[in-house]
Order: structure tokens, then sequence, then C-alpha cells
């Protein structure tokens, strides 16, 4: 885009020097005399030092002063004297022994004296207010060549911008929130300038010690931008990329461009919209509903642009998208996700869209560490004929308790407590689990691994250990099992299974002269029974007393007379001592050699102990 650069001067011979510009293309009449004021007319509508309405043309402001460079090469200042509808005037003397002068605006800008080399030295701020639709008055350097003629006939001369400007809009969204812009690009641009008008238009370099950077501040008496366009001015150099830096709210932005412009004066070249882009803030929190892991919400907050819409994916190391989400503000996602509602611990991938006010969509992506470990625990269970009796995991139930085997530890099983089946049951998640217990798993139904039931050999308390990892985590539980040896039935005893001795270990009986038989049980605690015999007890010439012990305690005792027999087929209900957790079955007399049935004996057919 070119902006209107030329205010025309003309010169007359008379006691003022005027140049004066009424339009575009007007004739502007001027004399100058020696030591006389100089009068420069100009419209206000076509020739002031801002930007016009139509953000093309430069024209004049009323306060605007002007550098006129005579013969000596000082600078002289010319200020504003008056002006209406159709003229302004700039006041000021020269000594006209000279066919020439350069004019600078603005006058503060100007250095005292030319160059050596007859150029015009100017400064170009490196920090500029701005001013809204345009470019603050006293920035637009411009100069202009010139003459008088012998016969004090007018001269014609013309004002030329020697920057560039530089455009860029602030969005309705960010008004009120920029307290300052900074500027920085490949070049100097701002600093000292050279204007070389030795041929027809002015060549302009910069000082390569310039700036790179100009600081560009609210209009003056602000302390914020409004929304709207404004300008930089700027030495007419070819920039490569730049970057616009501002802040808000003590909240650091960069805009970044890669494209090359710029190298030419009276030209504006648009930068963009200066956009809010903020740093999206990214968190990741576990999700517990009634202390039961759900799954893991993702938080974006610190939208990069206030108010508009844009959009996030989550991505694992492996490239799955774990979350998708879209809306304005800050997007927070469910937990509840059905392909990944748990996000284990590492790295993950955040990629955001999102789209700026002039219609231009970027991708960026950050990077989402996650640390926290899921809280879970794990239960292991099992049980055994003491279990139910004691009603330990499964309901007391002395019925149930005597139909267990009594070496069998029932049902072992891992369970995975305080996450939800949404997780447990989902093949993207693993666990590891493991156990101290002999048993091939059966079962695996919803976070609960069961395990065959186990018969041990031994009597005793039996302690089962079960862990479970995840994600990074180790959970173990232990469960004491207790393998006392009840519900027992011996039909008969064997010798193997009691001990002491007998005379005599049948199939169907034992036999019982002056012996006693024991069979040992385990009690954790003392524990309530019912012990049943069938036993016979015969006396021949001499006397005999049977008796049927627990725990050392007297259940039943037969003596029967003179050639006489006894049988005793009977339940007694006692308690199995944890000390003594035995049963006894003893004799006091026989004769070992007289083994026939009319000998003096015990004979116990069976024995039971259930508990009760």
């Amino acid at each position: 885009m070119t902006y209107n650069n030329r205010y025309r001067i003309a010169v007359l011979a008379c006691t003022i020097l005027c140049i004066t510009s009424c339009h575009e293309n007007s004739i502007i009449e001027n004399d100058i005399r020696e030591l006389s004021p100089l009068v420069i007319n100009a419209t206000p509508s076509s020739t002031r030092t801002t930007l016009d309405n139509d953000g093309k043309t430069v024209v004049w402001n009323v306060n605007d002063e002007i550098a006129v460079y005579d013969y000596s090469v000082a600078k002289h200042r010319f200020v504003i004297g008056s002006y209406n509808s159709n003229k302004a005037q700039f006041i000021g003397k020269i000594t006209a022994q000279k066919d020439y002068f350069i004019a600078l605006y603005p006058h503060t800008l100007g250095a005292d004296n030319l160059s050596e080399n007859n150029e015009v030295v100017a400064t170009l701020p490196l920090k500029q207010n701005a001013a809204q639709s345009s470019f603050a008055s006293g920035l637009n350097l411009s100069v202009a060549k010139g003459a008088r003629n012998i016969d004090g006939s007018p001269s014609n001369v013309t004002f030329y911008n020697v920057c560039q400007l530089l455009k860029f809009d602030i969005p309705k969204y960010a008004a009120g929130k920029i307290k300052e812009i900074t500027f920085t690009t490949n070049k100097p641009v701002a600093g000292t300038l050279n204007i070389d008008f030795s041929t027809n238009t002015p060549q302009t370099t910069i000082d390569p010690n310039g700036s790179q950077a100009i600081t560009i501040l609210p209009p003056a008496g602000n302390s914020t931008f409004n929304a709207g366009t404004y300008y930089i001015v700027s030495a007419p150099v070819v920039l490569e990329g730049f970057s616009m830096a501002f802040t808000c709210d003590g909240t650091s932005y960069t805009l970044n461009s890669n494209s090359t412009f710029g190298g030419e004066a009276a030209k504006i070249y648009t930068l963009g919209t200066i956009d809010l882009v903020n740093t999206p803030d990214i968190s990741a929190q576990h999700i517990y509903t009634n202390g039961i892991l759900q799954g893991t919400k993702v938080t974006l907050s610190n939208a990069p642009i206030d108010g508009y819409e844009w959009k996030a994916v989550v991505k694992n190391s492996a490239q799955n998208i774990v979350r998708s989400i879209i809306g304005t503000g800050t997007l927070i996602s469910s937990e509840q996700d059905e392909s990944w509602p748990y996000l284990p611990q590492g790295n993950y991938a955040i990629e955001y869209t999102y789209t700026t006010s002039n219609g231009k969509s970027f991708t960026k992506t950050q990077t989402l560490s996650i640390t926290e470990q899921p809280q879970f625990t794990v239960s292991m269970t099992a049980y055994t004929s003491f279990s139910y009796y004691k009603g330990d995991v499964v309901e007391k139930n002395i019925s149930e308790a005597n139909k267990c085997n009594n070496a069998t530890i029932y049902a072992p099983k891992i369970a995975i407590n305080n996450i939800s089946q949404r997780i447990i049951g989902n093949p993207n998640y693993s666990f590891s689990v493991s156990n101290t217990f002999n048993g091939t798993q059966s079962d695996y139904s919803s976070g609960v691994y069961t395990y065959n039931n186990y018969t041990v050999g031994n009597l005793g308390s039996y302690t089962l250990t079960g862990s479970v990892s995840f994600d990074g985590v180790t959970q173990s539980s232990s469960k004491t099992v207790h393998i006392t040896g009840i519900p027992y039935t011996a039909a008969p005893p064997t010798q193997t299974d009691w001990t002491g001795d007998a005379n005599s270990w049948k199939s169907d009986f034992v036999r019982l002269h002056g012996n006693t038989i024991t069979k040992t049980f385990f009690c954790p605690e003392n524990i309530n029974v019912t012990v049943s015999q069938n036993a016979y007890v015969r006396r021949a010439t001499v006397g005999t007393t049977y008796k049927l012990l627990c725990s050392g305690n007297e259940l039943k005792s037969m003596s029967p007379g003179y050639m006489s027999s006894t049988t005793d087929i009977n339940s007694y209900q006692t308690q199995m001592t944890q000390n003594t957790p035995t049963v006894s079955c003893t004799n006091s007399y026989g004769n070992p050699d007289t083994w026939i049935s009319e000998g003096t004996n015990a004979k116990i057919y069976s024995i039971t102990v259930q508990y009760r």
C-alpha cells in the first residue's frame, strides 16, 4: 500500500517565505528574502502529518513544526502561525543567500546541522507513542528541497516521506490489556538516519549501529491500547522476519513471523493482528468417586486466545489419541472416556489448534508428564472349615463348616479394589498378579483372580499372599487360614492317624486292652466341638474302665460288670482347647495276649469330631 507523500511548497518574491498546500495538485506560492520570515500554508484536510481517515493520505497537524536548513547548513525552527479552512502558516527566518534550502519534518528529530556531505541527519525514536488509526504526530520523517526564482516567480517544492509504515491491529477482546509492544527484527529500524537529497528524490540510509527494536507505547495519556489499527514508523529497510513481544497482566506473549517485506519509503506494510496468544497450562489429575479410581481428567487452562474456540488431542508414547477436547476457554476432558479412562504415568504429547482473529490457524505441541501414582488396594481371601465356624470371609455357618474337607483351603482369591471396572476390564491396561501358594488360576473376572482349591498335608495356620502391580505401583495383601483337622471321622481310627498303640488295628475297629490312642488336632483358639463315638467295652474276669477324652476332659466312661459288655453310640458337646487339642480313647486293663473277643478289651468302631 502506498500512501500520499507529497506536500507542495511555492516560493513568492515578497517579504515572507510562504509554503502553501491547498490540495494534492495545488500551486503553492512562496518568496524568499534575506532574514525574512517563512510562512508555510497548508490545508488541514489534505496536508497534515498524520494519516487521514482513509488510512492512506498523510496530512498536516496544526501544531507541526519543521526545520529549515539554509546555506549555512544550520537548522532553523519554523512554527505554526495561523490557519483556517484553507491554509496553515509556518513562520521562521532563514538567510536568503542560497538558491535552495532543505526542510525537514519534524523539527525535533533533525540534527542541528547538515552533515559534511550536505545530508540531513535525523533520529527516528526507539520508543514511539502510538495513535489510533495513525501514527503519533512528530514521527513520520519527511524532507523537501526548495528553491527561489531570480525573478521572484512561484517555485514549487514537495515533501517526501522517508520512512515506511508497519501496520498492525489490536482485536476487541485484547482492548485495554496490552501495555507496550516491542517490535524486533533482523536489521536496524530506528536510530540515526542519513537523508541524501542530492538527486530528485531523497535516499535514506540508517546507521548500522542503530536499534533492531522499536518499543510502541499506548497513545499519550493512555496506559493500554484500545482496539483498532496502529502504525510503527520504521527506517525503509527490507526486513526478514520479525517478532512482536508484549505483556498483559504480567503474562508475556510473542508473535513471530518469517515473512520478508519492506524496503520502500512511503509504503505501508501489514504485520497482522496482535493476538493475546497464551501458552496453555496443562495438568492431569486422577479422579476418585467414593474412593474408587474412575480415570484421569486432563485440564487445559489459559486458552491460547480468550473467547475463541480451540481444540486439543492428547497422545501417549505409542501415538494413541487418549483424549480429544474442543471448546472455548478452559478445556476439561472427562475421565469417563471409554477407551482410555485412565492415563498411566509417563509422557504425553498435547497438540492444540487455535485460530487467530485474522483467521490464521496454528497447531502447537506441548508435553505433559504424568507422575501421579494410582491409589488402590488388594485383598487376599480364602477360607477353610474353620472360616465357616468363625464367620471369617464367609458367613458363620456350622453346618457348612462340617461339610468342608478338613485339609482344604477353598477359593483362594486376589481382588483388586478401589479401581473402576472401566479400567480393570479394559484391554488397554495390564495388571501383573502373583501369589505365594500352590494352585493354578482357574478364573478371572472383574479384577478378581480365583485360584484352584488347595489341599495341604499338615495341620496348622497358612498365610497366603497375593500381589498386584499396576502402573508402577505394587500392592500386596495376605490372608491367614487355619487347617484344624475338623470335621473329622475315623471309622475306625487308623494307626497312621493316631498316636499310641493298640492290640490290633482292624479295618472295622480298634481293640484296646490296657492302651491309649490319641488324635491331635490344631486349634488357633478354643473350639466348641461335638465328639461322637461308637465304642464297645467287655469285661471278663478282671475289670476295666474305658474313657473318651477331649483335651484331657472326660466325655464318657464305661466300666461293665463281670462277664458283661457295654456299648456307647452317642455324641458329646465339649470344648477343644488351644493348648491340648486332642481326642483320646483309653482302656485301663486288658490282656494283650488274649485277643479273643471274650477277653477284657475295648473296641472303637468310629470317632467323629465336628464343630458346634
